[in-house]
């Protein structure tokens, strides 16, 4: 599956200024880390954030001794720019960002501000379905933080062959709770499913996951004020 992940930006320069200040800190052949700036648009920039790091693997052999190799790895995230309300997306991101958004900051002369989306993963799926003009079905619905009593809550999965969302609100109705993720699962012309989760993440897993993936930003966008 793919996975996407929205952040609001605030870019305190021109998208095609950024792409310069990228291609500016490129990644090369004896680099540790850099950028490699794949479009430029007036209004968004798509890079991809390289880094290098080298490994130490031991071995032991058959009578004890042990072998020591190096090993190269990179890491890789794609990224997109943009002055819109959800200004940055990160594809398919190792665990650990700290790299990636310490170089953007940099590039920005440290006046860059990312601030972490928090979403009602509802209405987002509402609000694909609505934009995609496509049957979708939330198939799957994980409550946190569901108030059961004083000091008591509960975490729990709501699963079904048909859409959950009315089912869920028998539950949820006059309880403290938060809808952490939804799936989703959608025909037509675009065939497959998402996970969708309230920090304005998804994976996607479908025939055209950017055409979906494009929506879903959309979508996002549609909800924050």
């Amino acid at each position: 599956m793919n996975r996407y992940r929205w952040f609001r930006a605030e870019w305190p320069i021109s998208m095609r200024q950024l792409a310069k200040r990228l291609k500016a800190k490129q990644f090369a052949d004896d680099s540790t880390d850099g950028f490699v700036v794949d479009r430029v648009r007036d209004d968004f920039v798509e890079a991809r954030y390289i880094e290098r790091f080298e490994v130490e693997e031991v071995v032991t052999d058959p009578f004890g001794k042990e072998l020591t190799f190096q090993r190269l790895e990179f890491k890789q995230s794609t990224i997109r720019a943009s002055g819109g309300k959800v200004g940055l997306e990160l594809r398919d991101a190792p665990r650990s960002t700290h790299g990636l958004v310490s170089r953007l900051s940099e590039a920005n002369d440290f006046s860059l501000a990312i601030i972490p989306i928090s979403v009602d993963v509802v209405a987002w799926a509402t609000s694909f379905q609505q934009l995609a003009r496509a049957e979708v079905v939330v198939d799957s619905l994980q409550i946190g933080d569901l108030e059961l009593g004083s000091g008591v809550s509960a975490k729990i999965v709501v699963k079904g062959a048909k859409d959950v969302r009315n089912s869920s609100k028998v539950l949820t109705s006059g309880r403290r709770h938060k809808v952490e993720k939804v799936q989703v699962r959608f025909s037509g012309a675009y065939e497959g499913r998402a996970i969708l989760a309230h920090q304005g993440a998804v994976a996607i897993g479908a025939s055209r996951s950017d055409a979906v993936a494009e929506i879903l930003r959309e979508s996002l966008a549609d909800l924050l004020k």
